[in-house]
C-alpha cells in the first residue's frame, strides 16, 4: 500500500497560502506608498486613494483573491499614476473608474459637449448623477489634461466661449418737451444742429468667457446721421477668466487700482450714511466699458495675467474735445462730451490723448500688495487757467504718475494704504482701517494728503473735493448696531486745503459731519432721521471804510435735517415720505431756509409691472438753500435733482415686462416753478415757469 501523498502535502501548502496572503499585503502596502516600506506621503490625493483602495478590498477574502487584490491595486495606483482626462476620454475609459458606470460616464460626455469643457476638476459636481462623495472617490483619477490639452481642449470649443451667453439691447429715447434757447437761435454759430431728442443704444453679448459691446450715444442738441452717425460710439471685446488669462480687453475699458490715488475710472463710493466701503476700495482692475459717459474711458488694448502674482497692462490712444487758447496749444480736455453748436463742433476731437500703464499685483494669505506706474502724452501742450486755483493743475504735453498700495486683513481689522508720486514731485498718500466688530460694529479710519501739485489728472482718491489734489483731511465714520430694530450710523471729516482751491485765492480749512438713527420696529416699516453739516471757508467782497473792495475769509455753513419713513402697506404697495430742512448762512449774511416734502408710492400688482409715483413740493430762499432728490428713473440713467426757488414735481416710472425677454420702462416728469418765468441758462434756457421730461427705454434679453 502507497503512502498518501496528500497528507505530507497538506501542511506544506497551507504554510504556502498564508506565504500567498503575506506577500500580497506586502505588494499592498508598497503599492501603496510608491516607495521604500517605512516612506510616507499624506497629500489630499494620496490619502484619498488609500481611501478608496481600502474600501474596494476590504471585503475580498485574501485566501481567494490574492492575485485578483494585486492585480486591483495595480489597476488603481495605475489609474492614479496616469489619471482619465475627462475633456477627451470616451465612455469606456470613464466607466473604468471606480463608483463610475456607463450612464453616469454618458452624462459627464453629455456635459462637456453640451455645457462647458472642464477647465477644473471640481466642476464634475455639477455632472447630473455625480455628488460630493462620488466626486471625492473619482477624484485622484481624474485631470483636465495638461497645459497645452487643456487649452486646446478649451480654447478650440466653441461651447467654453458660449457658456452662459445671453445677448442684451438697450435702446432709449429722453426728450424735453419744451423749446430751448439753443434751438430758437437764428445765428448758425451757437444754433443747436440736432434735435432735442436724446438717443441711445447698447447692443451686448456676454458669456461666462465673453463681452462684446457697442454703444451709441446722441445728447440733445446733436446732429444724428444715420445708424453709424452718433456722435459717440463706445466698443469692446473682452475676454476674462481662460485659464491664466485673467481678462483681455480690445476696444473702451476702465482702469481701476489700488485705492485710487493714481488710476480710477468708472466711479466710487465717498461721504455718505453707509460707512462701511466709504474711505476704503477695492481693487477692481481692467473692466469693459459700457457707459454712455463719454470722456471716462480708455480705449485701446489691456490685460491681465497670474493668479496669486498677477501683471496687467493697458495701451489707450483717445481722441478728446478741448477749448483752443490758439493753434498750437490748447486747455485741458472738457469732460461734457457735448457737441450741438458750430463751435462745440469745430473742437470736436481737436486733441488725442496716450496713455501706457500697468500694476504688478500679489495676493498673499491675508492681503494684497500692488505697484502701479503710468505715463501720459498729449498730440498738443495744454495750458492751465490763469486763476490762483489754477496754478498747480497739469500744463505742457508729458505726465507720469506711480503709486504703491498695500491691503492686509488682521483679525476685525481691514488695513490699506497707498502712496504715490506724480513726475512733477506732488504726492499723495491715503492711510486708513476698517474694524468690524462681529457684525456689530464698523469703525471707519482714514487720513488722505494730496499735495497742491499732486496732478492726478486719472485719480479718484477719497476726500472732499472731485479733483485727489490739494488736500488733507482726517475722517471717522462709525456704524452700530443698537439692537435688533435700531442702528447708528455717522462720520466726522475734517479737512484743509494747501492751496487756493474754487473760488478762494488763499488754503481753507472746512468739517463735515452726518448722524442717523435708523428704526425698524418690524420689516414692513423703516424709519430714519438724519443730520449733517458742513462747513467750509469762503472768501467774500467787503468794502471798507474808504469805499474799496477787499477780500475776507469767511465760514458758509449748511446744515440738513432730514426724517424719512418707508412702509410697505401690502406686498404690492410700498409708501415713502420724506421731510427735508436746509439752514443755508455765511457769516457775513443772514442765513436763508429750504424746504423739501415728497410723497411716493411704488405699485407692484405683479413681477412683470411696478409702478412708481412721486409728488415734491419745495421752497429755498435762494441757491445757497437748494435741495436735492435721488429719483426713480430710466435703466443706468442717474437722476439726482436739484430744486430751488418754489414750486411742485411729479414723476412716474413704469416697468412692464410683457414676455420674459421683453422690458419696457416709461418716465414722464414735470417741474413747475411758483416765482420763475425762466428756467435754466444759456443755451438750455426755456422761457415759462415749467419744465417737463419724458423717457422711453426697450430692453431686448436673450
Amino acid at each position: 500500500m502507497q503512502p498518501d501523498v496528500s497528507v505530507f502535502i497538506q501542511p506544506v501548502l497551507k504554510p504556502g497560502r498564508v506565504w500567498v496572503r503575506l506577500c500580497a499585503l506586502v505588494c499592498l502596502l508598497h503599492a501603496l506608498t510608491k516607495a521604500p516600506l517605512f516612506a510616507q506621503n499624506s497629500t489630499p490625493d494620496r490619502l484619498q486613494v488609500e481611501r478608496v483602495i481600502e474600501e474596494l478590498v476590504s471585503e475580498l477574502d485574501p485566501e481567494e483573491s490574492g492575485q485578483e487584490i494585486a492585480e486591483l491595486v495595480e489597476l488603481l495606483e495605475d489609474l492614479a499614476a496616469n489619471p482619465t482626462n475627462i475633456n477627451r476620454a470616451n465612455a469606456d475609459e470613464l466607466a473604468g473608474l471606480p463608483g463610475i458606470d456607463f450612464r453616469i460616464a454618458r452624462e459627464i460626455i453629455t456635459y462637456r459637449e453640451q455645457v462647458n469643457p472642464f477647465e477644473e476638476i471640481s466642476q464634475l459636481v455639477d455632472v447630473p448623477g455625480i455628488g460630493e462623495v462620488t466626486y471625492r472617490r473619482i477624484r485622484p483619477f481624474v485631470t483636465t489634461g495638461s497645459g497645452s490639452q487643456l487649452r486646446r481642449d478649451l480654447y478650440l470649443n466653441r461651447r467654453y466661449w458660449t457658456a452662459g451667453g445671453r445677448f442684451d439691447l438697450l435702446s432709449g429715447v429722453q426728450s424735453v418737451v419744451q423749446k430751448q434757447e439753443g434751438y430758437l437761435r437764428s445765428d448758425s454759430q451757437t444754433r443747436y444742429a440736432g434735435t432735442p431728442l436724446k438717443l441711445s443704444n447698447r447692443i451686448r453679448y456676454r458669456s461666462d468667457r465673453l463681452s462684446i459691446n457697442l454703444t451709441q450715444e446722441k445728447d440733445p442738441g446733436e446732429s444724428l446721421n444715420g445708424f453709424t452717425g452718433f456722435d459717440y460710439t463706445s466698443w469692446h471685446v473682452g475676454v476674462r477668466n481662460a485659464g491664466a488669462l485673467l481678462n483681455l480687453v480690445i476696444g473702451d475699458f476702465r482702469v481701476s487700482y489700488g485705492q485710487g490715488l493714481i488710476l480710477w475710472t468708472g466711479g466710487s463710493f465717498g461721504k455718505s450714511s453707509q460707512i462701511r466701503g466709504a474711505a476704503v476700495k477695492n481693487d477692481l482692475g481692467i473692466r469693459p466699458y459700457t457707459s454712455t459717459q463719454e470722456t471716462n474711458a480708455f480705449r485701446g488694448v489691456a490685460g491681465t495675467v497670474g493668479k496669486n502674482l498677477q501683471v496687467s497692462g493697458f495701451y489707450s490712444s483717445r481722441p478728446q474735445t478741448a477749448s483752443e487758447v490758439n493753434e498750437a496749444v490748447v486747455r485741458f480736455p472738457s469732460a461734457s462730451g457735448l457737441h450741438r453748436t458750430q463751435n462745440e463742433r469745430a473742437r470736436r476731437h481737436n486733441l488725442r490723448q496716450e496713455t501706457v500703464g500697468g500694476r504688478i499685483r500679489y495676493r498673499f494669505g491675508r492681503g494684497i500688495a500692488g505697484i502701479s506706474a503710468y505715463r501720459n502724452q498729449f498730440s498738443r501742450p495744454v495750458k492751465r487757467g490763469t486763476q490762483p486755483y489754477q496754478i498747480h493743475q497739469f500744463h505742457g504735453r508729458n505726465l507720469s504718475a506711480t503709486s504703491a498700495d498695500l491691503q492686509v486683513s488682521a483679525g476685525p481689522a481691514l488695513l490699506f494704504t497707498e502712496a504715490a508720486r506724480t513726475d512733477n514731485g506732488g504726492t499723495g498718500l491715503i492711510t486708513g482701517s476698517e474694524l468690524d466688530f462681529e457684525g456689530q460694529t464698523t469703525l471707519s479710519l482714514a487720513y488722505r494728503r494730496y499735495s497742491a501739485d499732486f496732478q492726478s489728472i486719472f485719480g479718484s482718491g477719497f476726500g472732499e473735493q472731485s479733483r485727489t489734489q490739494n488736500e488733507e483731511g482726517f475722517y471717522l465714520g462709525l456704524d452700530q448696531a443698537l439692537g435688533e430694530k435700531i442702528s447708528f450710523r455717522g462720520y466726522y471729516d475734517i479737512y484743509r486745503t494747501f492751496a487756493a482751491r474754487f473760488r478762494n485765492s488763499r488754503p481753507t480749512t472746512g468739517t463735515d459731519g452726518l448722524a442717523r438713527i435708523e428704526f425698524s420696529p418690524y420689516a414692513e416699516l423703516t424709519i430714519y432721521a438724519q443730520y449733517r453739516h458742513k462747513k467750509r471757508e469762503q472768501e467774500t467782497e467787503q468794502e471798507d471804510a474808504f469805499g474799496r473792495s477787499t477780500l475776507h475769509m469767511s465760514h458758509t455753513l449748511r446744515s440738513n435735517v432730514r426724517m424719512q419713513a418707508e412702509y410697505s402697506v401690502h406686498p404690492s404697495l410700498r409708501l415713502r415720505s420724506r421731510l427735508d430742512f436746509v439752514r443755508a448762512r455765511q457769516t457775513t449774511s443772514s442765513p436763508t431756509y429750504g424746504m423739501l416734502f415728497f410723497q411716493d408710492a411704488r405699485f407692484s400688482p405683479g413681477p412683470d409691472l411696478t409702478l412708481d409715483l412721486r409728488i415734491t413740493l419745495f421752497d429755498t430762499d435762494d441757491f445757497s438753500s437748494r435741495v436735492f432728490q435721488f429719483e426713480n428713473d430710466l435703466l443706468y440713467v442717474m437722476s439726482n435733482t436739484m430744486l430751488f426757488d418754489q414750486g411742485q414735481r411729479m414723476y412716474a416710472v413704469l416697468r412692464y415686462r410683457p414676455i420674459p425677454s421683453l422690458t419696457i420702462r416709461m418716465k414722464a416728469a414735470t417741474t413747475l416753478y411758483e416765482n420763475r418765468f425762466e428756467i435754466g441758462s444759456g443755451l438750455d434756457r426755456i422761457r415759462g415757469s415749467r419744465r417737463s421730461d419724458i423717457g422711453l427705454q426697450i430692453q431686448l434679453k436673450l
